[in-house]
């Protein structure tokens, strides 16, 4: 995908999320303090941090659209698994919060009331509502291959199952005539979101640790490379990847009596037979050594053998 269309998409993506969420935490923050719903409450207090994680991806499409400069000569993608990072402490800090608010409750004396009725209506909406915006969050991610905004969509989606659960928990409330299983949903709310923000946390270290998580596509660079005639042993390769892009460095050994020119022609073949297997290409380098070369200080990179 061209990178100005991939950064539209973003934006537009962005923006629906910040006005969206917006709506619904109004709705669910102001019905469940009128309703006297905790849960609501809480279900409108995570919507408006997914605000904040809306405006993240949007400042971040802003940084990663840059070109590369001095300071930053591989260009600004790696903003966009910093950007993943940050949303999982906002994630994690809005959980930690309404878990501790939700445990005085639990624990201070008097009498609790119902819930009032119209709570049920905002967790029916924030249900809707979120449906609409994990879809769409989901569609622009797999668009653009974009780890921040499917992480902001699985986020997304955990909203929806939260919402639910503000539902079963106000039923239930009803039903039993129990206030406390209203605070009670609040509670689980609370450790779900914390368990998101987790999980979205460990997914980033993968790309920042200049890994891939998917290590099947070591065993397609050195399939490119070996079925380009010249090639001899291709060893010590390096990939990682730059949001949606690959990285690769790779060593290869040609004849020794070969001239420069036919050697350098072999390894443009070979970069341009790796792009044909992996169109997601952001740069490749392809080291060229004599065949037979032994180097014993080489200690990074993968072999065949390896896999």
């Amino acid at each position: 995908m061209i990178d100005n269309v991939r950064i539209q998409i973003i934006r537009r993506s962005s923006w629906i999320g910040i006005v969206g969420n917006g709506f619904l935490a109004v709705i669910k923050v102001v019905i469940g303090f009128l309703s006297g719903s905790i849960a609501v409450v809480a279900d409108g207090i995570d919507s408006s941090v997914d605000i904040v994680t809306s405006l993240i991806t949007l400042f971040t499409a802003n940084i990663i659209s840059e070109p590369p400069d001095i300071k930053h000569p591989w260009g600004h993608a790696r903003a966009e698994t910093i950007a993943t990072k940050s949303l999982s402490f906002f994630i994690f800090f809005a959980g930690a919060q309404l878990f501790i608010s939700t445990i005085r409750l639990l624990f201070e004396g008097g009498q609790r009331d119902l819930p009032g009725k119209w709570a049920v209506l905002a967790a029916g909406i924030s249900i809707i509502g979120k449906i609409i915006l994990a879809l769409n969050k989901f569609n622009a991610g797999k668009k653009t291959n974009s780890s921040m905004l499917m992480a902001d969509a699985k986020n997304m989606q955990n909203d929806i199952y939260i919402s639910l659960s503000v539902l079963i928990g106000l039923g239930g409330t009803y039903y039993f005539s129990m206030p406390m299983i209203d605070r009670l949903t609040g509670l689980l709310i609370s450790l779900w979101i914390m368990k998101s923000a987790f999980v979205l946390f460990m997914e980033t270290n993968i790309e920042l640790m200049d890994s891939v998580s998917d290590h099947s596509v070591y065993a397609t660079v050195f399939k490119a490379a070996t079925e380009t005639p010249g090639v001899v042993n291709p060893h010590r390769a390096r990939i990682r990847k730059l949001n949606n892009l690959y990285d690769i460095d790779l060593d290869i050994e040609v004849c020794s009596s070969i001239t420069v020119l036919k050697a350098h022609k072999i390894a443009v073949q070979v970069e341009e037979r790796i792009k044909i297997a992996l169109p997601e290409i952001f740069d490749i380098m392809v080291h060229v050594e004599p065949e037979g070369n032994v180097e014993s200080d080489e200690q990074f990179g993968l072999t065949p053998k390896d896999l």
